[in-house]
């Protein structure tokens, strides 16, 4: 019989020594971790307490006679400023409503241009203006408002916030707050194992969670280091760092930071972070100002403050209002009185205009970000304490973010192909102050909260006929053109086919395949005629075009290709606008800005951005006549729309409608203001209607409130400009023979002031055969029905008449890429032209908050494609 084996036991020392080993290891293990946690938890928690957030700004609000400001819009400011309406003045922050004027006890503020004392003003107004300002003193002049916040940039999120010191805070808002989150805080060692217990008995009972069991201690560790997953791993780690923090620092300086740092709520789309902030959105007046009432309505709103807003949800913030006034009778916080009176209190009210249209403001912030990095090199602004002045003019901001939306909604009420719930129709609105340069309102999508992607900013849409305007101004500058075309000079509107040697033949199409024969420049650009406008581009050449478009504005690098005369190029709605506020400067350059000043933590001033001043990057006379042309497009071309409209003060303008109908575009402009609005899909479709259809619509109703105020003004004339009467249909100066409805008043440079009578209705001399010569004696031609001829291997020329094009007047091939040969009954003399090519976006994916990177719509490397642009 075998051996049974036997197990061979480790000895007693060496299980000792393993178990030691084991212990000590854990031990350490434990003791690292602890010191790590503490260092992070502790350097965390005094870097987020010593950290100052950046806020940005609106500039402070002059109060003097001729300001542009409503009645209602004044005391829609103080509301948002946190003035109350008395019935007599008494302090700083008080004013009273009255039938045309308002009295005011201003707040006394301090602002990079000066000090601003607290004194008592009159305002009266008359229609949407100022008309005066007295005072008790006689510091008038400098009466003003103090600057509203927009945001403040502490985190990653946008937020507004007041931080306060725990002396400020009430101890009536103290005991609210603890007795209802927390009501052992001031025992624990930073969590409470009777309330974990507590939570835990309860939640088996009801066989679900309905009760949390984290202190005030664990709710800061939570907003400061941690997410809001809730798995255990996060948990115990949370309370291995509320007892650090429990240890390290006092109860009082944990519950500061608390009360600083809670969310209680949105004001429009930003985030309000702290009691500070909260006490001046809610009740319009410093935390330390607050009663019991007001106290436990802040507490009562913690646990769920966008359902719990009195702003939202009444019945909901009365309720929770009065469990935490119970509680406090409970816990010996107040006194039956002092329970009765604050049970009786009135919730507060509702801001004196709910200004929805606000809730775009994070879409202005994105620009300051930009030019706080582009002007004054700071890439992260987050927890620097830094001051932003800006220009946004809030009422503008707002009465654009609801005329966007307002005319959305209409084009998808009057389409059902624009009504798509998954990827709606997006659009663009940014108005600029014209002789500063400054941008009062930019509204970058039609709802910041549902897609965050700033398309003004970010999205390279193709810009159809809006690129004409750099086309025209370049014909006019003969030092550029090398060509003598003035506004009344003649050039054909027929389809033509551009030879080329190393691309296919190329045909621009008209909007709607209308021709209109032989026009004037001024025609060609007021009824944005494709055929005429790019006879003009070619006789210019593109490369000088390109200049153009570089020096007043455009910063995209473009391509030299002829399709881009029709705007087949991507270029962000922003730097259109900055293109155009050149031209509505006359020449004079000022780059767009939103920031007006900087300062540190400190108040002293952060040196950036220079002084901006105007530099005349173009000559003044070329500017002025192709804005004298470009006010006929508003009044009788592709944007009169906007006269039908209500909008009557002067403007000049231009409309754009891209291939395929993908984008409508309209930039319109007075001496004063200009205001850009463009719409689309964010994934490129079709929407089927024009820039005159969509886009002049949504801009006379913004422009017409924007407006409103001003007088009406016309565009100031430099020196050696004149001006003529002459028949927009021959380019001659006008006879009484001439219809009336073609007869424009247009201006010309001195030298360049036609001299000959209109060819077609003077009776008088015989003219010259209507299109041998124009009136600087070169040759054109108003009948282009024959082909012209080129030398074999020849690229061929171009001219504002036909030059070496071949023409062709029959109708256009339908867009079809690849058309079945079809059976010839006899030969034909000559081939059919190639469909002409058009740059095509590349299709985009479907995305209700796409990234700037499939937004854009890039023009095409070559021009050998299967459809022409359209643009209008």
């Amino acid at each position: 019989m075998a051996n049974k084996f036997t197990p061979r036991l480790p000895r007693r020392r060496t299980v000792f020594r393993v178990l030691s080993i084991a212990v000590i290891v854990f031990f350490v293990a434990v003791a690292a971790l602890g010191l790590y946690v503490y260092k992070q938890s502790v350097g965390k928690f005094e870097l987020r307490r010593l950290s100052l957030p950046t806020r940005i700004f609106a500039d402070y609000t002059p109060l003097r006679a001729g300001v542009s400001m409503a009645p209602d819009d004044l005391m829609a400011k103080l509301d948002r400023l946190g003035y109350r309406n008395v019935d007599k003045l008494a302090q700083p922050g008080d004013y009273i409503a009255g039938r045309g004027a308002v009295e005011i006890f201003t707040r006394e503020f301090t602002h990079p241009s000066g000090k601003y004392d607290a004194q008592q003003i009159h305002v009266a107004f008359k229609g949407a203006a100022i008309e005066s300002v007295t005072a008790q003193t006689s510091n008038v002049e400098t009466a003003a408002l103090e600057p509203e916040l927009l945001t403040s940039i502490l985190s990653d999120q946008l937020e507004n916030r007041r931080p306060a010191q725990l002396s400020t805070i009430p101890k009536s808002l103290q005991d609210a707050v603890v007795v209802t989150e927390d009501v052992r805080f001031w025992h624990h060692p930073g969590v409470d194992p009777i309330g974990i217990l507590r939570a835990g008995f309860r939640n088996l009972r009801h066989g679900g969670v309905t009760e949390g069991a984290s202190t005030l201690t664990q709710q800061l560790v939570k907003n400061y280091y941690l997410t809001s997953e809730r798995t255990m791993k996060r948990k115990v780690v949370e309370a291995f760092m509320a007892v650090i923090l429990d240890a390290k620092y006092s109860k009082q300086e944990i519950l500061e930071a608390y009360l600083n740092d809670i969310y209680l709520g949105r004001n429009r789309s930003i985030s309000i972070i702290g009691v500070g902030e909260a006490s001046r959105f809610f009740f319009g007046k410093p935390v330390s100002e607050i009663t019991p009432a007001e106290a436990a309505l802040l507490a009562g709103i913690i646990r769920s403050p966008n359902n719990n807003s009195p702003f939202v949800n009444p019945e909901r913030a009365m309720e929770r209002r009065s469990t935490v006034l119970k509680l406090m009778l409970d816990n010996k916080k107040i006194d039956q009185a002092e329970y009765e009176k604050a049970m009786a209190a009135p919730l507060p009210k509702k801001p004196f205009r709910d200004r929805s249209g606000l809730t775009s403001i994070p879409f202005y912030v994105d620009r300051v970000l930009e030019e706080i990095n582009r002007d004054y090199g700071i890439k992260d602004v987050k927890g620097r304490g830094l001051q932003i002045y800006t220009a946004i003019d809030l009422a503008a901001q707002d009465n654009a973010t609801q005329a966007l939306e307002a005319g959305l909604r209409n084009l998808e009420k009057n389409s059902r192909r624009l009504r798509r719930s998954n990827n709606p129709l997006e659009g663009v609105l940014v108005h600029v102050d014209v002789p500063t340069g400054e941008i009062r309102a930019l509204v970058g999508g039609r709802n910041y909260e549902r897609s965050q992607f700033n398309r003004a900013l970010n999205a390279k849409r193709l810009v159809g006929s809006l690129f004409k305007p750099f086309v025209y101004l370049t014909a006019f500058e003969p030092s550029l053109s090398h060509q003598n075309i003035t506004p009344a000079t003649l050039v054909s509107d027929t389809r033509f086919v551009l030879k080329r040697r190393f691309s296919d033949d190329w045909s621009p199409r008209n909007y709607d395949d209308s021709y209109h024969g032989t026009v004037t420049v001024r025609e060609g650009l007021e009824q944005s005629l494709n055929s005429a406008s790019v006879r003009i581009g070619l006789a210019c050449g593109i490369e000088p075009i390109l200049t153009t478009a570089k020096t007043l504005g455009v910063e995209e690098q473009i391509e030299n290709n002829p399709a881009v005369i029709l705007g087949a190029v991507g270029i962000p709605p922003i730097q259109m606008a900055d293109a155009y506020s050149t031209l509505a400067r006359q020449g004079s350059r000022v780059p767009l800005r939103t920031i007006r000043f900087v300062t540190d933590d400190r108040g002293k001033m952060v040196a950036g951005a220079e002084e901006v001043k105007g530099v005349q990057v173009f000559p003044a006379r070329d500017v002025f006549v192709l804005t004298d042309c470009m006010k006929g497009v508003v009044d009788r071309g592709t944007a009169a729309g906007s006269r039908s409209l209500g909008f009557h003060k002067t403007a000049a303008g231009k409309t754009g409608t891209t291939n395929d109908k993908r984008d409508a575009w309209f930039i319109g402009f007075t001496p004063q203001t200009l205001a850009l609005v463009w719409i689309g899909f964010d994934d490129n479709a079709p929407i089927g209607i024009s820039g005159g259809e969509g886009a002049v619509p949504i801009w006379t109703r913004y422009m017409v409130g924007a407006t409103a105020g001003q007088p009406n003004m016309d565009f100031p004339a430099p020196p050696n400009v004149t001006f003529a009467e002459m028949d927009e249909t021959s380019g001659g100066l006008a006879v009484p023979e001439c219809p009336s409805n073609s007869v424009v008043n247009q201006a010309f440079k001195s030298e360049t002031r036609p001299t000959n009578p209109c060819p077609l209705h003077s009776p008088q001399a015989v003219a010259p055969p209507i299109g041998t010569v124009d009136q600087f004696g070169n040759p054109i031609s108003l009948d282009t029905a024959g082909p012209a001829t080129s030398t074999e291997g020849q690229l061929p020329d171009s001219t504002l008449t036909g030059g070496f094009f071949r023409t062709d007047t029959a109708p256009p091939p339908p867009p079809i890429p690849t058309p079945e040969p079809q059976p010839q009954a006899t030969p034909v003399p000559t081939p059919t032209p190639q469909p002409p090519p058009v740059p095509q976006p590349e299709p985009q994916p479907t995305d209700t908050q796409p990234p700037p990177s499939t937004n854009t719509s890039e023009p095409p490397t070559t021009t050998s494609t299967s459809s022409p642009p359209t643009s209008t």
